[in-house]
């Protein structure tokens, strides 16, 4: 099975004492192989594997998750043993629905990190434009790039067209290294650009009190 984009922990998970950190983390990739169905049959081999834990760890961790309520374990031996692990049903939900919607809402960069909300692309891009490519192929950056700019630029759908068609304009080979360096440089100009239109509507402080001055005195 292929994780989905999306890990999700619920509150609570996330601050339940009785659970150890990293079985909290596993609950969370337990919800992104269940996205499309609510359920998984990854076993332990696969996710000790991916933990770098002994399967042992991973059975008390699926049996902690399983004691609080939060996932559903069953055994299917018409299947040859086959283990079927479901999730909560609020969080299969929540799965359930399309994740082209999930990234089409948009949430600042600040709300993300002040009430611990998913961070969410809030680009409409086309299925063949550059930022869709570097979006798919390496989301690492992406991501990165969203974080460290996207707050600064005010309008982002803006920017993001204006620089699709820089690419298109250039005919910039399309790798995720060279999209992204062409992607930043992009970003920094347009933030500079950004800037020096508003100091320019935006008068210097002192100026401003100057006015201010003037017109109430």
């Amino acid at each position: 099975m292929e994780p989905g984009y999306y890990a999700i922990i619920p509150a609570s998970v996330r601050y339940d004492k009785e659970l150890q950190p990293n079985a909290k983390l596993l609950y969370g990739e337990i919800t992104a192989l269940a996205q499309r169905e609510g359920f998984c049959w990854a076993g332990n081999d696969y996710f000790a594997e991916l933990y770098a834990v002994s399967n042992e760890t991973i059975s008390r961790w699926i049996s902690a998750l399983k004691k609080a309520g939060y996932i559903e374990v069953e055994i299917l031996k018409n299947e040859g043993n086959k283990r079927k692990i479901a999730i909560d049903k609020k969080v299969k939900t929540y799965c359930e629905k399309s994740q082209d919607l999930l990234m089409k809402k948009s949430i600042a960069i600040d709300e993300i990190v002040n009430s611990n909300i998913r961070i969410n692309n809030t680009i409409n891009n086309t299925e063949n434009s550059a930022l869709s490519f570097l979006k798919e192929n390496n989301p690492s950056l992406y991501e990165t790039f969203l974080m460290q700019y996207q707050s600064k630029i005010k309008d982002f759908q803006k920017f993001c067209e204006l620089f699709n068609c820089k690419v298109d304009e250039e005919d910039l080979e399309w790798t995720g290294k060279k999209i992204n360096a062409r992607l930043t440089r992009f970003a920094i100009n347009y933030i500079e650009n950004e800037n020096r239109a508003f100091g320019k509507q935006q008068p210097p402080m002192q100026q401003q009190a100057q006015q201010y001055s003037k017109n109430h005195f």
